[in-house]
């Protein structure tokens, strides 16, 4: 392969892997193809942080000029493999975190033991309820004889699985929100923090599975968060990508505080001691914001796995 599709390449796996839209179409062509064949760890790490608008159909063109018949077969194979561990562990009540761990491990570092007999089961069993990344890749290297590193893969991870932070810092800036609301069905303008979670999460394809709901009514997604067993209380430390919601003191402190979701937004970070998140309608436009962790108007967060 030439320098110069090299170089292409990888500038077509910063924009895929930071594109929820397409991400999870293409994940297979992406991670077997760009990641395990043509660059190494270090690069793909290095290229998170990169942003680089492409044209889907070049990219199309280019992978097809540079996959072999094996490459074509390993992905057909890999497809229908990735497809019954989503579907097994699912049934079985694994979380969505790893479920797209499992994903990542198939397509990556394990990318080629897919095709042996027991592939599935043998990785399905290497997960358990509460296990640390650590535990789990110590079991995937025994299971099979890998050498992978725990904080590679939690690096790609945290950029695959919270995807929907990408999204969101992308519409910082926009007014009005007619873009979200109207997306929700609305024929005029509405209060429209929920409507920009909930399209976010669209982008994401987490409506779609089930990950998020589709809700216009920050109380209204607040309870099915609850409903799920997947809410954390207010004063709790959140991780990246949850959904946050606020219970507005209404009386400056006088205590009008009625135990409801008023506000919803995104969770960009946690860094000293400080919640930074990204909301829509904030005085009317999509901004990044913060507030100590645990401040006493966080009603809670909407997480993605089942406690």
């Amino acid at each position: 392969m030439s320098a110069t599709v090299a170089t292409v390449l990888k500038k077509v796996a910063v924009e895929i892997l930071t594109n929820p839209k397409i991400l999870k179409k293409v994940m297979t062509i992406i991670l077997v193809i760009l990641i395990v064949i043509f660059l190494p760890i270090c690069a793909i790490i290095a290229v998170f942080s990169g942003s680089v608008k492409i044209d889907p159909d070049r990219f199309k063109q280019i992978v097809s000029e540079n996959m072999s018949q094996d490459d074509r077969a390993r992905m057909a194979t890999q497809d229908t493999v990735l497809d019954d561990i989503e579907n097994k562990m699912t049934t079985d009540g694994y979380s969505y975190d790893q479920i797209q761990k499992a994903r990542i491990l198939c397509a990556m570092p394990l990318y080629s033991y897919v095709g042996s007999d027991g592939f599935a089961e043998n990785l399905i069993g290497c997960f358990t309820t509460d296990q640390t990344d650590e535990q789990l890749i110590d079991t995937v290297n025994k299971t099979f004889g890998t050498k992978i590193k725990t904080n590679e893969f939690q690096t790609i991870c945290n950029s695959m699985i919270n995807r929907i932070i990408s999204v969101a810092k992308e519409q910082v800036g926009n007014v009005g929100g007619k873009k979200y609301w109207s997306w929700y069905g609305f024929g005029e303008r509405v209060e429209w923090c929920a409507c920009f979670v909930s399209w976010c999460a669209d982008q994401c394809g987490y409506i779609k599975m089930g990950i998020i709901p589709k809700f216009s009514s920050c109380e209204g997604g607040a309870n099915w968060f609850k409903q799920q067993g997947q809410w954390i209380d207010g004063k709790a430390t959140p991780e990246p990508g949850m959904i946050i919601f606020y219970d507005w003191d209404n009386k400056e402190g006088k205590g009008d505080q009625d135990g409801k979701a008023d506000h919803t937004g995104i969770v960009e970070r946690v860094e000293n001691g400080t919640v930074y998140t990204i909301e829509g309608n904030l005085s009317d436009s999509c901004k990044q914001t913060g507030v100590k962790v645990g401040y006493y108007e966080i009603l809670g967060y909407g997480t993605y796995n089942k406690n």
